[in-house]
């Protein structure tokens, strides 16, 4: 069998392919396999969670359904040499793959391609949840992954994003994230906190952000291993599968209505170089920052334990407080990163913030509304320590 096709074509496929390639093993998932299809050729990978496909624009010397493959880091650095212009793959059905370009001649290993792990009986049944802007579904998703656990052993349920009745939830136990999705009514998907990377490479694709993906659910039979999975389409017929991880994501209740007891403006800017002064006096490595308000100056307060002894301070002149009739007289401890990555995220250089006082202890809110009319509303809850 033969593949003729277009440099520029080949390295829009291997885009996707390659984000599902399973680099540190050295068996199917780390190769890229190309097959035959009544309209042209496609390429396929799998990794340990994820799978893709990518169909691509060829000329075919092969029945459908004939494949090879090619070790993918040996492909890719081969692509990075030769020329533009067309391309030929071929495969002589004893092992050998033939690369050919101008002025370029390679060969390549191919293993047995009947041994890989095809999926065009899930993708057959794969039921349909909607379509969304993959600019959308990727802002709510590096909100929520602000608040993914990385403890993987002890916590494994709260190492993921679960998307719930059209919101993405996730949960560290020290902040919450709520990510109404609202041009998504019907989102329902878990993906593993160590896959939103990768799929958000693949929504952040220039040839994904042209025009929506399609979201599916796919389950596989307990007769061919089981499992749950969730598709991202683009219109060309590229996709990327996640698996759905088995851990059930705890029931969480968040009240994102009701008013909060005080109300913080804080300039990111202002607070940022804050956190760099008193970091330089600080133990190093030290990792988060304690607020505090005085109510008969109104200056709000920042500051960190110094390594020569004591506490450092630094005014935030631009911080500014509303009590709503109940003095806030609370020092409180929050941990520096979700406060960086909050603002980063939304791109705000002011936060707008809730202080909520509950028993002994209470929590930090962030409510942003994206301007659009049916943009994302992210909701964040940040627990402190007094």
């Amino acid at each position: 069998m033969k593949i003729s096709v277009a440099k520029s074509d080949l390295e829009t496929a291997l885009k996707v392919a390659a984000i599902s390639v399973d680099s540190s093993v050295n068996d199917l998932s780390s190769h890229y396999l190309f097959r035959v299809t009544d309209t042209g050729a496609e390429v396929l990978s799998y990794g340990p969670r994820l799978f893709s496909r990518a169909p691509f624009t060829s000329s075919c010397d092969g029945e459908p359904g004939e494949a090879f493959t090619v070790e993918a880091w040996r492909l890719d650095k081969w692509m990075a040499g030769v020329a533009d212009g067309v391309l030929e793959l071929s495969f002589d059905g004893s092992g050998d793959v033939h690369a050919r370009g101008k002025r370029s001649k390679v060969r390549f290993r191919s293993l047995n391609p009947s041994k890989f792990p095809y999926w065009d009986g899930l993708m057959s049944e794969a039921a349909d949840v909607g379509d969304v802007d993959p600019r959308v579904l990727s802002n709510a998703m590096k909100f929520a992954r602000i608040f993914v656990s990385a403890d993987d052993t002890a916590k494994p349920e709260l190492c993921q994003l679960e998307g719930i009745e059209g919101s993405f939830w996730a949960t560290d136990r020290r902040g919450l994230a709520n990510v109404e999705v609202r041009s998504l009514e019907n989102l329902h998907v878990r993906i593993p906190g160590k896959d939103s990377a990768p799929l958000m490479k693949f929504l952040g694709d220039k040839d994904t952000m042209a025009n929506s993906v399609f979201l599916q659910k796919a389950e596989r039979s307990a007769e061919d291993g089981g499992g749950a999975f969730a598709v991202f389409k683009r219109p060309d017929g590229s996709y990327l599968g996640v698996s759905r991880p088995t851990s059930n994501f705890p029931t969480l209740k968040v009240d994102r209505d009701s008013a909060p007891q005080t109300a913080m403006t804080l300039d990111v800017a202002e607070f940022d170089a804050g956190v760099a002064v008193l970091s330089a006096g600080a133990p190093k490595g030290h990792e988060s920052v304690t607020f505090s308000y005085d109510q008969d100056s109104g200056v709000v307060s920042i500051a960190m334990p110094s390594e020569a002894g004591g506490q450092d301070e630094y005014p935030l002149s631009l911080a500014k407080v509303s009590e709503g009739g109940e003095k806030f007289d609370t020092a409180f401890t929050v941990d520096i990163k979700y406060v960086n990555e909050i603002s980063s995220v939304l791109g705000l250089e002011v936060l707008n913030l809730g202080l909520v006082r509950k028993g002994r202890g209470g929590y930090v809110t962030c409510d942003h509304n994206e301007e659009a009319e049916d943009g994302n509303r992210y909701f964040g809850v940040i627990v402190w320590r007094t």
